[in-house]
């Protein structure tokens, strides 16, 4: 029953739940398609393309809908998004938050881990994680 409302996208299937641990130890990485500025300010402004779909080209047409939504991220986030080169992972991202903003361990790690998830919902961040660490993880 569960697959069929899965099917017809009625009820959403349960997702992937990556442990704390393994989670720190991911890569943040940036979409390739997400184009992105900095503003005088210091802020980021991510420019999202329209999807490159017929039906939304006709309805962007007969709305006037632009072409690019721009999403501008405040201090915090335009840090952290800086921090999301494919180098840093999410361990480290914690500690620079902690130093720069003066933020407990915890605050930072939820926080950042609350930001992530909503970056990684809308397709704007996916995070590289280490095979073994999943594999060990399944094994074990």
């Amino acid at each position: 029953m569960n697959k069929l409302l899965y099917a017809l996208r009625i009820k959403k299937p349960p997702g992937f739940k990556v442990p704390r641990d393994v989670m720190l130890k991911a890569i943040p990485v940036r979409n390739a398609a997400i184009k992105w500025e900095v503003d005088k300010k210091g802020e980021v402004a991510l420019v999202i393309p329209q999807k490159d779909k017929l039906w939304v080209k006709i309805v962007s047409r007969l709305f006037r809908i632009p072409p690019k939504k721009v999403i501008v991220l405040d201090e915090v986030g335009s840090y952290v998004w800086r921090l999301c080169d494919g180098k840093n992972d999410v361990a480290k991202i914690v500690d620079s938050l902690c130093k720069r903003y003066n933020l407990t361990r915890k605050e930072a790690e939820v926080s950042l881990l609350m930001f992530f998830r909503q970056l990684s919902k809308r397709g704007l961040l996916g995070f590289a994680v280490d095979r073994r660490l999943i594999e060990g993880r399944v094994k074990g």
